[in-house]
């Protein structure tokens, strides 16, 4: 299937190639090694660290509660937010102290995203449920964009805030920080980590309160009563009888979720004590560009695809079904090629354009040419591609304007086994050889931070 809906702009030169780490994008995602030399490398001022900071509060969420009204508490973050561990522990905390309140919770956390990918998606999966409050956390997975991006950082996640505020002026927000490696130091010094320290900008310039879930397990580490990363063992103590918080270097254990759980809960013991309804001002935008805007847009219709690609729908079965079930909440429709230099083109005016797709075993490698640049290689396969995952994250940003931006599937092949081996999954490759045979490329949404152009250079409804 070769889909040929053609869209057209004037060129105007672009940023992609002064971007540092766009050519390391998806190649190893060994995020302890990543965040330990992006916190060595970043120039973002150190805050004081504290665990907790009330500012405005969450008055309205618990001026709802202690009335016994219904409230809907939303939960946005990675993988950590994502799967049981401080949000579970925390629900079962309001439900527990307001029992006569209807407690709705809204799970709109997704694995391996950050501030970046969060604004994007934000209008469909967080907005639209009109939250009463949300927990924000996404300074683990901003780690490597705060060095590489930061003002784009603060805006992104800026750009939540106003969203947010801008729907329903009451929602009450708070920011989570959750603790990694090479910040454990840096805290038991007095000091928050550089992505931590970005997000509190933004928190201060907006009222919002903030709980760093990590402080008391370095203050343990400090002890020497805790380990941050250690074999699964039982009872989750080292040889030693220390605490092991992850086994991984990043996604805590049991033990380490319950110490997250446990500093959120003090942080809401303190923020229950305010109950009196109050408006939240939003103040002017400390960011430029006016990343409230930043939206997701089907790619049919709205792109130029040159090659041989498909599309798979949910029509087609297990061909479609092989990326997991929540493939069809994301996408009514993939395009997907394996053609060495197949392409797809979106033409926009704006500052940031991005593609939303699966990446998994049988992941290539892509090449992105931003206004007739210099092209830039992006693996689409990382440690992780044992599974099918989704992805979406921006380009740098480029100057305000009219842009072209084109990917292309090149014909080499990752060494995907090598990068399994990062997590010791290698031997699924060597099980299921089948599964990584082939490299593609897919597409379902563009991701964009202002107009697509249509034939004529008009922006599109």
């Amino acid at each position: 299937m070769k889909p040929a809906i053609l869209v057209a702009c004037p060129m105007l030169p672009a940023l992609l190639a002064a971007q540092p780490s766009t050519d390391r994008i998806g190649i190893e995602k060994d995020y302890a090694r990543i965040n330990a030399e992006a916190e060595k490398a970043s120039k973002v001022p150190l805050r004081p660290a504290a665990e907790f900071t009330a500012r405005s509060g969450m008055p309205n969420l618990f001026a709802k509660l202690s009335r016994g009204e219904p409230v809907t508490i939303a939960y946005y973050g990675g993988s950590i937010t994502a799967g049981p561990g401080w949000r579970t522990a925390t629900l079962a905390w309001f439900r527990r102290n307001f029992p006569g309140a209807g407690i709705t919770e809204h799970n709109a956390s997704l694995g391996g995203s950050g501030s970046l990918v969060g604004v994007f998606r934000a209008d469909h999966d967080l907005v639209a449920a009109k939250p009463d409050a949300v927990f924000i956390e996404f300074s683990l997975n901003d780690v490597a964009d705060t060095r590489d991006r930061p003002d784009e950082v603060s805006g992104a996640l800026e750009g939540i805030v106003r969203k947010l505020r801008k729907s329903k002026p009451e929602t009450d927000i708070c920011l989570a920080y959750t603790l990694h490696s090479s910040a454990v130091d840096l805290i038991n010094g007095g000091k928050f980590s550089a992505s931590v320290s970005l997000h509190e900008q933004v928190a201060e310039h907006y009222g919002i309160p903030t709980v760093h879930m990590g402080m008391a397990a370095a203050a343990l580490a400090k002890d020497d009563k805790l380990v941050f990363t250690g074999p699964k063992s039982r009872g989750d103590l080292d040889d030693r009888g220390r605490i092991i918080f992850t086994n991984d270097g990043t996604h805590p254990t049991e033990t380490g979720h319950r110490l997250n759980g446990e500093a959120a809960i003090r942080g809401l013991e303190k923020l229950r004590a305010h109950t009196k309804s109050r408006s939240h001002p939003l103040p002017n935008a400390l960011s430029p560009i006016p990343w409230e805007k930043a939206k997701t847009v089907p790619v049919e219709g709205n792109a130029s695809f040159q090659g041989d690609w498909k599309k798979l729908t949910a029509a087609n079965g297990p061909s479609c079904r092989r990326f997991g079930k929540r493939f069809y909440q994301w996408f009514p429709h993939l395009y997907r090629t394996t053609e060495s230099g197949a392409s797809v083109t979106v033409r926009f005016r704006g500052t940031h354009i991005g593609l939303k797709g699966m990446e998994g075993p049988d992941s290539g490698v892509a090449s992105i040419r931003v206004d007739g640049g210099p092209p830039v290689k992006q693996v689409l396969f990382t440690v992780y591609s044992n599974a099918w995952v989704y992805v979406g994250a921006p380009l740098p940003a480029m100057p305000m304007g009219d842009h072209t931006a084109t990917w292309t599937l090149t014909g080499e092949t990752p060494p995907k086994e090598k990068m399994l081996a990062v997590k010791k999954t290698d031997n699924d490759l060597r099980d299921h050889p089948e599964k990584y045979r082939e490299n593609s490329l897919s597409v379902g949404q563009i991701i964009v931070l202002g107009d697509l152009l249509d034939a004529s250079g008009n922006p599109m409804p």
